[in-house]
């Protein structure tokens, strides 16, 4: 939830400060993009706390540790946010279908799925560049969608039952 609101800081300043002023975006642009990264890292330790154990686990935070690291390299060499989408779709995806999918035992949340689809929601908003609310852009539109989305995720969170991964 850290790493989701500094981005969200992040890109408020880029979007709403940088750009307008025409200055220099890569430093906080890269920033927030690595930021965003390490908030995919976590959900992907949430994702191996929640819905698996033992070996399993250790296997999908290794993964996940591996991912990040590629992750760092594609954003330092490429200067693209496709990078970012593709880093952190997938296993956004993933944690609405094990949220989904566990929720009848007792490990999925209704508020994570509600957080997560509106989550996709504001990104499809931006990715489509609707622009129909001046002085909103789709990135001041995609923030402002985003914002109950990160209050549900924070409510789901308080109530997800992690195990220690033995």
């Amino acid at each position: 939830m850290v790493f989701l609101g500094l981005a969200g800081l992040l890109g408020g300043i880029d979007h709403g400060f940088v750009e307008p002023a025409g200055l220099s975006r890569v430093v906080i642009q890269r920033a927030n993009w690595l930021v965003l990264g390490a908030m995919t890292l976590c959900v992907v330790f949430t994702i191996a706390a929640q819905f698996f154990r033992g070996r399993t686990s250790r296997l999908i935070q290794a993964a996940g540790i591996a991912q990040f690291l590629l992750f760092i390299a594609a954003v330092l060499l490429a200067n693209s946010f496709i990078v970012v989408i593709v880093n952190y779709a997938p296993v956004m995806a993933w944690f609405l279908i094990m949220n989904l999918s566990r929720r009848k035992q007792g490990e999925g949340s209704w508020p994570m799925i509600a957080g997560t689809l509106v989550l996709f929601l504001a990104s499809a908003v931006q990715a489509l560049g609707i622009d129909t609310l001046t002085p909103l852009d789709h990135n001041g539109l995609y923030h402002v969608i985003s914002m109950p989305g990160v209050l549900l995720l924070f409510l789901g969170g308080r109530a997800l039952q992690t195990r220690r991964a033995a």
